[in-house]
């Protein structure tokens, strides 16, 4: 019976070192995954102007004429030409190839799917809408394919 505890004694002294040692690269990537994203988002902190706009593979000019973006902190505004505001939440993915984004409407517990690309002051945003629910895995928007397609500008402020 002695042996019995005994064994149980040196198991768990030797799980100590064990359990209280330092995690991995990948443990951490996690982290260094949030690191990313928080500095992805920051670089996008901005005003745009949409330069162009698909909705199921055909243009809609009004939205380019009279919509501004605005991203502050994780909140995607869409400012139109009368002030009025709508507010959706953004979470950025950068660890992904192609980079993805998520969005929602506040009140809305469904997120919808997108990627995105940001090179210099341009950002490429393709997503899902409708009852779309699948992530775009290119940046295209064609008939049918309830894709979004915008091309953003940074506005000098």
């Amino acid at each position: 019976m002695k042996w019995h505890q005994l064994f149980f004694v040196v198991l768990i002294l030797l799980s100590i070192p064990a359990c209280s040692r330092l995690r991995s690269p990948a443990a951490a990537r996690p982290s260094a995954s949030r690191d990313l994203a928080q500095s992805e988002l920051d670089s996008l902190q901005s005003s745009w102007r949409i330069e162009s706009s698909l909705w199921n593979g055909v243009s809609d000019p009004e939205v380019v004429k009279g919509v501004t973006i605005v991203i502050q902190g994780d909140s995607f505004i869409w400012v139109d030409r009368d002030g009025n505001r709508r507010m959706d939440t953004i979470r950025l993915m950068p660890e992904q190839n192609p980079r993805a984004i998520d969005y929602w409407n506040k009140g809305e517990d469904q997120a919808s799917f997108g990627i995105y690309s940001l090179e210099g002051d341009t950002l490429t945003w393709c997503s899902a809408g409708g009852n779309n629910k699948v992530r775009p895995t290119s940046f295209a928007s064609e008939r049918g394919s309830k894709l979004g397609l915008m091309v953003l500008r940074r506005k000098n402020n």
